[in-house]
């Protein structure tokens, strides 16, 4: 989990220095944010499991955390989306 989060912490913090630099960066922020939110999923999901039955009680944070992490892949555009986002930017920058 940690190596994710920190994988995650550095896709985004590279497209946000692209963005303030006034670079292009969709194909870095759409990378960003699918890696992103995939890995907030994967980890909020162990954590249910990790709590067991009271993972699902809405009196632990957990629960709400990974209602939570579900709307992250939905939010600004599918994670479907992104992957569109990200192969038309691969296919620009590296063309056949």
């Amino acid at each position: 989990m940690a190596t994710s989060l920190e994988a995650a912490r550095q896709l985004t913090y590279r497209a946000a220095r692209m963005k303030d630099q006034g670079v292009r960066c969709d194909l870095e922020a759409g990378m960003a944010k699918l890696f992103a939110s995939d890995a907030c999923q994967r980890a909020s999901e162990a954590a249910v499991h990790i709590h067991g039955g009271y993972g699902y009680i809405k009196e632990l944070p957990v629960e709400r955390y990974y209602r939570d992490s579900i709307l992250l892949q939905v939010g600004e555009g599918t994670n479907d989306i992104q992957r569109i986002v990200i192969a038309k930017r691969l296919v620009e920058k590296y063309p056949a």
